[in-house]
């Protein structure tokens, strides 16, 4: 199964997002797909989630890090800030429109700590748009902000499981489907 939906050929490529100076030897050629199944063998997880929240586009990113805080969460997330920032989120998802990126962004500034929740609502509001207030001079986002969001949500939830790998990996399996199959594949 090849990754349909990424647009780099070559993990150089996606690594020079994550470290400007980041140097993979004989792995630079290789493609994304590959050099991230090299990672996850190596159980370099963490770097493999960080990887993939470059390698995928940003709408993409940003879903398969909302529903895998949504999908890992073990106990149920209660009324809060926390829980209408991962709404604002998936509502984001259902309908990427600027009033709900802005309203994810909104979502996140409630929440006082960091956390899965957040991080995801950052990473919408990161996606794509201006990040300026809309009466100013647009600025867009630099474009690995969305990735980097992302990734760190997937870690933080998976952090809060009882089996942290197994909870990367499941999150791991989801984000390379959606890297070949788009959003309908998770």
């Amino acid at each position: 199964m090849s990754w349909k939906r990424v647009k780099w050929t070559e993990a150089a490529q996606v690594a020079a997002l994550l470290d400007e100076d980041a140097d993979l030897g004989e792995d630079a050629r290789a493609t994304p797909k590959d050099y991230f199944g090299k990672l996850r063998d190596n159980g370099q997880l963490n770097e493999a989630t960080f990887f993939l929240g470059q390698a995928l586009p940003r709408f993409e990113t940003v879903a398969w890090a909302a529903r895998t805080v949504r999908d890992l969460r073990e106990t149920p997330l209660k009324p809060g800030p926390d829980a209408d920032a991962l709404k604002a989120t998936l509502l984001w998802v259902q309908d990427p429109s600027d009033t709900r990126r802005r309203a994810a962004f909104d979502a996140a500034n409630k929440i006082k700590a960091a956390s899965a929740e957040r991080l995801v609502a950052l990473a919408a509001f990161f996606s794509g748009g201006s990040i300026t207030p809309a009466d100013v001079p647009p600025v867009q986002a630099p474009k690995e902000a969305a990735g980097r969001f992302s990734a760190g949500a997937v870690l933080l939830a998976a952090i809060a499981t009882q089996d942290m790998n197994g909870a990367l990996n499941k999150a791991l399996d989801a984000g390379s489907a959606m890297a070949d199959q788009g959003v309908g594949a998770a």
